[in-house]
């Protein structure tokens, strides 16, 4: 920090700095320590090497420390100078120095007579006494003796002085210019020591370019050895900068202003320096200062904390942002600071792009020029009656109402309604367009012949009134619900899936209130026969299992060869809650973490094997079928000679219905191509699942969280519904691993192993994620029922 000099005066105080020296003193409008009266300029307060001294000007009277200067004196704390009638008293503390300006002390001298009154002489003047000069041998004798007396007490002194003396040795590192020790009776130095007496001493040491030494030394007997380094003066350092100026400068942490800086001092040493401005890297490395009073000069060369990028998209004219910023329009020239940048490109009519850029400082990146493409068209689907589901290739829409976002070009869109004619359209969207489409469906009819008794009974269709139960009704193909009413009698309800162009009869006969309600032990609700859509298939041979290569594959997944040599049929849907609900009406599939599973539309879950079996013996019964099973204990089992019955799937029917059906090679997934999907093509675990499933199909986003109404998705190439995701499936056989190779050789219509413990279970479900899962080769098995195992129904042709 650099040293400032106090002015003090009558009148007030001035503050200069050390860069303004030299000071004038004196009576002049341009003195700055300003004397009342007195010459314009009397004398100069200077700085030379870190110590100030005073400089009288030509011609003027001053005294410094009661002697006349007529030249230059180096100034000490204590000292005073006077000028005139004005008297300078110096203090000098640290970095501060105080100048006091007084006015000086003259005490007015008294003149005055003596009391007594001379005598009177009678004569005017008087003579002085005659002093005659006498022979002096006598006095010469005497001046001898006195000047031996003192010759002696000198010796004596000098001796007593030898005798008690200390030897006292001073050391100054580095060795000073000058140094003094004073004090009474004075010091006698002889070589590197010095003779002093026991008491207090005052020691003073000067070297060009270090702080003056001035300390009180308590010399005694035991402290007669001393030793004391000299201060080096700090250095001048200036700092300058470029190609910018206004650089902060740090020196060890501490800010020492902004480049450009001048004559800063600096303690000698190393120190750790610093300089840092915006757009620029900061730079940092050690200085090394000389001090002693000298001056250096450091030049900070700051590089670029940035790089020039060019940025460009197709097409051009794009508007660059970085987060609320505004960048420009491309193509585009820029510097971007160094770090990671995250630009989005905006063009109207255009998808928004990203671009993420890593910049190192002075690298110019060429990114490739980004790829816009264009914005999606957001389309408002409506049909009447709503509830359609909505389909643009691959990818499921919705129902409608629905509104969604297509990409723009031209589009075939697939409506379908359970009861009405599907429908495709094919549109032509414009980039950004907000466009509806609004469709009427065609209702597709079926015939139920209805008989009813009573025959005055009342008929509600779908909980409206429709008139005389008895009689033709004309239905579209979907489900419906019937209910029969009569006075004096209990209310019937039934559902019925009408199939077009196919007549269905129907009789309800409608019990009296307080009559006993008869059932069938093993049917429940006795109500209309579900509609099966069944698929004929074979005679075929089915490859089973997966090449010992395949990615994925398990140990349970050996190939065998089974012949399919017996006509058969298999449904092209799973069966629904609300199906199993007219054999079993009191049976709940349940719910997960509040999504449920329970929807008549969803696939009936949490049935085990045997309420399977059961179910077709019931459907079997439903259609005047044999029944396929027969009951053995706690399990069922298949009637022999294998009838027409409806029936589970062995695992061979249902690897040919998933795997080669309607295909001319085997597939390895649900959908075409590798693992994972690209596109939507069945229910899995996705995106909607996350919180309630561990693993998911990252990006995968199917619509459902747990199962979904069955037929939702695309059938496969065989034209059966859901044979991979939404539920796994129960099959007729026993479960067994195949790892045998005397198991290889070829089967014809088996129906697996004769016993077991666990039933076989084929196919993916809502919880599937993985590539071992979702393969169409994986096997399953299990002995109970669960939240993910459903079934489809087969049968003989004959």
């Amino acid at each position: 920090m650099s040293r400032i000099i106090e002015i003090i005066t009558a009148r007030g105080s001035r503050i200069f700095s050390e860069d303004e020296l030299p000071l004038a003193i004196g009576s002049g409008e341009n003195a700055q320590i300003p004397l009342p009266a007195g010459p314009e300029t009397a004398a100069w307060l200077a700085e030379s090497r870190g110590y100030l001294y005073l400089q009288a000007e030509a011609g003027s009277s001053v005294y410094h420390n009661h002697e006349h200067l007529a030249g230059s004196v180096w100034i000490k704390s204590g000292d005073t100078t006077c000028i005139g009638d004005y008297l300078l008293c110096w203090r000098l503390m640290g970095d501060r120095v105080e100048v006091q300006v007084q006015e000086a002390r003259r005490q007015q001298a008294v003149l005055a007579p003596p009391v007594v009154e001379p005598p009177v002489e009678s004569s005017a003047t008087k003579t002085l006494p005659r002093v005659e000069q006498r022979p002096g041998p006598a006095r010469s004798g005497r001046r001898f003796v006195v000047a031996a007396s003192l010759l002696l007490l000198l010796l004596a002194a000098a001796a007593v002085f030898l005798l008690t003396a200390e030897r006292v040795q001073i050391k100054v590192q580095p060795l000073p210019d000058h140094l003094q020790l004073s004090g009474f009776p004075p010091a006698v130095k002889i070589g590197d020591t010095f003779l002093c007496l026991s008491g207090r001493y005052r020691f003073s040491a000067e070297r060009i370019g270090y702080r003056p030494l001035l300390t009180q030394l308590a010399i005694g007997p035991g402290r007669d050895h001393f030793s004391f380094t000299l201060e080096k003066l700090p250095g001048r350092v200036s700092f300058t900068s470029s190609p910018v100026s206004g650089v902060e400068v740090r020196v060890d942490g501490r800010v020492i202003g902004k480049t450009p800086l001048e004559n800063v001092e600096l303690a000698a040493g190393k120190h750790r320096l610093r300089a840092q401005v915006d757009r620029y890297l900061p730079l940092e490395r050690d200085l090394m200062v000389e001090g002693a009073g000298r001056k250096q000069a450091v030049s900070l060369v700051m590089q670029p904390g940035w790089a020039e990028v060019t940025l460009a998209s197709d097409p051009a004219g794009a508007t660059v942002m970085e987060q609320e910023n505004r960048l420009g329009t491309t193509p585009l020239t820029l510097q971007l600071m160094a770090g990671k940048h995250k630009l989005s490109f905006v063009k109207e009519g255009f998808t928004p792009a990203q671009l993420v850029l890593a910049v190192t400082a002075g690298i110019s990146p060429a990114p490739k020029p980004v790829k816009l493409s264009p914005a999606p068209a957001r389309v408002h689907f409506r049909s009447i009656p709503p509830g359609a589901t909505v389909v643009a290739g691959d990818r499921l829409l919705g129902t409608t109402p629905v509104t969604v976002d297509l990409p723009a070009g031209s589009r075939t869109i697939h409506l379908q309604l359970a009861g009405y004619q599907p429908m495709a359209l094919t549109r032509r969207f414009a980039p950004a367009a907000d466009e509806e489409v609004a469709v009427k469906l065609v209702p597709r009819y079926g015939t139920v012949f209805l008989t009813t008794d009573p025959v005055d009974a009342v008929l509600f269709i779908d909980g409206k009134k429709h008139g005389p139960a008895t009689g033709r009704l004309r239905l579209t193909t979907r489900k419906h619900r019937l209910t029969v009413r009569a006075r004096g009698f209990v209310d019937a309800s039934r559902t019925i899936l009408p199939r077009e162009g196919v007549g269905t009869r129907l009789a309800i006969q409608l019990r009296k209130k307080g009559e006993k309600k008869e059932s069938h032990p093993s049917e429940g609700n006795t109500g209309a026969t579900p509609y099966i859509g069944m698929i004929g298939l074979g005679p075929a041979t089915v490859l089973m299992g997966a090449p010992r290569r395949e990615p994925g594959r398990r140990a349970n997944e050996q190939e065998r060869t089974v012949r399919l040599g017996r006509p058969f049929l298999l449904a092209e849907k799973l069966v629904t809650n609300g199906e199993f609900r007219r054999f079993q009406p009191g049976h709940r599939s349940g719910n997960i973490g509040g999504a449920t599973l329970d929807g008549e539309q969803q696939p009936v879950v949490n049935v085990s094997w045997q309420d399977a079996a059961a179910y077709c013996n019931w459907l079997s019964r439903k259609q005047g079928l044999p029944e396929f099973y027969r009951r053995q204990g706690k399990t069922m089992v298949p009637v022999r000679p294998f009838n027409t019955g409806y029936r589970l799937p062995t695992e061979a029917e249902w690897s040919f219905g998933a795997r080669m059906a309607g295909r001319e090679r085997r597939a390895r997934y649900p959908w075409p191509g590798k693992f994972p999907p690209r596109t939507v093509a069945g229910n899995f675990a996705d995106e909607s699942a996350r919180s309630l499933l561990p693993v998911v199909i990252g990006g995968y986003n199917d619509g459902f969280g747990v199962t979904a109404p069955v037929g939702r998705f695309p059938k496969n190439p065989g034209g059966f519904f859901d044979m991979g995701g939404n539920v796994r499936q129960w099959c007729h056989d026993w479960y067994s691993a195949y790892a045998g190779l005397g198991e290889q050789k070829e089967t014809v219509d088996g129906m697996g192993p004769a016993s077991g413990t666990h039933h076989v279970v084929r196919g993916s479900s809502w919880r599937d994620a993985t590539m071992t899962t979702l393969r169409l080769s994986y096997r399953g098995y299990s002995k109970v029922g669960k939240d993910d195992i459903g079934f489809r129904v087969a049968r003989y042709k004959k």
